[in-house]
């Protein structure tokens, strides 16, 4: 493994940054002056209330239009004047001191005339700006409206948000007067939305229709534009039946559209573990091997298919896809296979394998692509990183680690992929890292930082752009172990110690990895080993062991700003491996009968058990 960057040369580039900073501040201070005292301008812009004068080399670095009009053979460019005669004086300065200085003052008066301008002048910073100050501030009044403003500047931030915010309001907004403004192109954009919050394709027919008799006659049949957004195969014969008469013919919609897709609200969210006892006793030339799926609504299970035994591997889930990689086989043989289940489909892929084998390592997703590093083969360990392009499945190698690990707690947020804890050897004496790594996405570079306690089994979990590390619970008379130093040398950790005899070490860290204030109660179990995953607003803690090493069938879970966790009424009718647990969406029954091509049951089996299957069929037939 390379070395590290020494001491000097970190000092060297704590100076150069200063230094970068100083002088940006002191250009930024500059331009503020000479704008302010009307120095070495070159140019003016003319509103119908006042003139403004400027300089055409500033105007130009943050504003293609700017700089467009200065270069091309113009009378702006000869006579060095713009005339912005439609643009609020106000506005215009407003926009001027924000190139100038950097600082603008928002409201909700002058927000929208902000955005129009700064889109208007392509100055695409503070229209990002803007827009993520109306972003924040839609509600049901004037989510449409933000769509139209989004909609007419092209501006997919904007855009995005007020689709989502539409998409989880539908039943409150479809009803209001600004739904029927809707222009027919806006309102088929909205529609073919996968973000709609709808359990039955049947209400997005039934939004068509109403907005389609509000501005033509009631039996007019509707048009193909709005046709196209109704995804017939999702509905049920009774459903059907309802909208016949704006099927164009009944034999079509029983063909459907390679890869239909289901709305957000045909998905449901569950937790996903795994049944340790499977790996045991299901023989595996007889019986699947199942993952279960836990619903926190209705406290229950069901079962869902997995495509083999596997011990440790990294899993990771992308909406409906759940990815696995790596893990253990039988006989401890590391693995480097990578497969995928859809659970739209009811169905396993093998995808390309990694570059080498590991286990307990971190797997992780970011914008479509897959992150798997650290871990080992059970005879060594590896710093190695790969990333896996979900677009064009493909494998290639990133940035090693700053230090060999595995089994540390692994997680995302803005960007950066953390490292928290884990352990530098793969033998039994339990020695573990202090400390955690972040890696930097956009530039391709580790970093490693020190901790003042060490913890084993921990789990990571980001939630309202925090992370959540859920550390191992001891109580302070419990027996020694080297995985817990004494009690001083983790106290600046020691966020919550209310309860009697008891110490937690979890915390709470931000995307640049500082610790932040905050309280995470303990838990009132002794647990190691077990799953920590987030639902919705919960974190959940998934089985685990005591101090005895016998397993527990408790599930506990805990919101921010509560003061306790909740132990779950029913425990977990299995015995939780090491494989992980993460939240996968699952169509909600009522859909999964109709969605086409869904497998009803499947067998997942490799393509050459699949061969040697059809081979010995044939031997024996011959």
């Amino acid at each position: 493994m390379e070395p590290g960057p020494s001491t000097a040369t970190m000092e060297l580039r704590e100076e150069f940054t200063d230094h970068k900073e100083a002088l940006k501040d002191s250009i930024i201070t500059g331009l503020k002056e000479m704008y302010f005292s009307e120095m070495f301008c070159d140019a003016a812009i003319q509103t119908a209330e006042k003139t403004f004068l400027c300089h055409r080399v500033v105007l130009a670095s943050v504003s293609p239009y700017f700089r467009a009009l200065f270069t091309c053979p113009m009378k702006e460019a000869e006579l060095r004047e713009v005339c912005l005669s439609d643009v609020p004086s106000s506005v215009l300065q407003t926009v001027l001191h924000y190139i100038y200085t950097g600082e603008v003052h928002l409201t909700l008066d002058n927000v929208e005339k902000l955005f129009i301008t700064s889109s208007r002048l392509q100055i695409t910073a503070m229209q990002d700006l803007c827009s993520r100050y109306l972003a924040k501030r839609i509600d049901n009044g004037n989510c449409l409206r933000m769509y139209s403003l989004a909609h007419s500047h092209n501006h997919k931030i904007l855009l995005e948000a007020a689709k989502n915010h539409f998409g989880q309001n539908l039943s409150s907004i479809s009803g209001k007067e600004v739904f029927f403004g809707l222009e027919m192109e806006e309102l088929v954009n909205v529609l073919s939305s996968d973000d709609l919050m709808v359990s039955s394709e049947l209400a997005v027919y039934n939004l068509a229709r109403s907005w389609w008799e509000f501005h033509t006659q009631k039996d007019n049949p509707l048009p193909p534009e709005l046709l196209k957004v109704i995804r017939f195969p999702l509905l049920n014969p009774d459903e059907l039946e309802k909208v016949s008469r704006d099927i164009p013919s009944v034999g079509s919609v029983h063909q459907p559209p390679t890869g239909i897709r289901l709305r957000q609200g045909m998905f449901e969210e569950r937790i996903i573990c795994m049944d340790v006892l499977s790996l045991d006793e299901i023989d595996p030339e007889v019986e699947d091997y199942c993952l279960n799926a836990y619903d926190p609504t209705t406290d229950s299970w069901e079962k869902i298919p997995f495509c083999g035994y596997f011990d440790s591997p990294g899993i990771v889930s992308v909406g409906c896809k759940l990815y696995v990689s790596g893990g253990f086989k039988e006989k401890r043989c590391a693995s480097n296979a990578l497969h995928v289940y859809d659970s739209v489909l009811n169905e396993w892929k093998e995808l390309p394998p990694m570059t080498r084998p590991r286990a307990c390592h971190g797997f992780l997703a970011y914008r479509n692509m897959l992150y798997a590093f650290g871990g080992h083969d059970d005879r060594e360990l590896t710093d190695s990183m790969e990333c896996f392009s979900i677009l064009d499945n493909t494998w290639r190698n990133v940035s090693r680690m700053p230090k060999a690990l595995h089994s540390f707690a692994s997680v995302v947020l803005k960007g950066r992929l953390f490292a928290i804890g884990g352990m530098p050897r793969t033998s039994i004496d339990r020695l573990h890292f202090r400390g955690f790594h972040i890696y930097d996405i956009l530039t391709d570079t580790w970093s490693q930082f020190p901790l003042p306690v060490v913890f084993s089994a921990a789990g990571a979990v980001t939630m309202d752009d925090k992370l959540y590390i859920i550390a191992s619970y001891k109580t302070k008379r419990g027996p020694a172990s080297d995985a817990y130093p004494p009690y001083d040398d983790y106290k600046a950790y020691l966020l919550y110690d209310e309860q009697p005899n008891t110490i937690s070490k979890s915390f709470i860290m931000d995307h640049l990895g500082r610790i932040c204030h905050g309280t995470i109660p303990p838990v009132l179990e002794s647990i190691s080993g077990a799953a920590v995953v987030r639902w919705k607003d919960r974190i959940y803690i998934v089985g685990g062991a005591g101090y005895d090493c016998m397993s527990h069938y408790k599930m506990f879970y805990w919101s921010p700003g509560k003061s306790r966790w909740t132990l779950c009424k029913k425990e977990l009718p299995f015995l939780f491996s090491d494989f992980g647990s993460v939240t996968l969406q699952l169509p909600r029954k009522h859909i999964s009968s109709i969605i086409p091509g869904r497998r009803s049951d499947y067998n997942f089996r490799s393509d050459s058990e699949q061969e040697n299957e059809q081979e010995e069929q044939w031997c024996g037939n011959w």
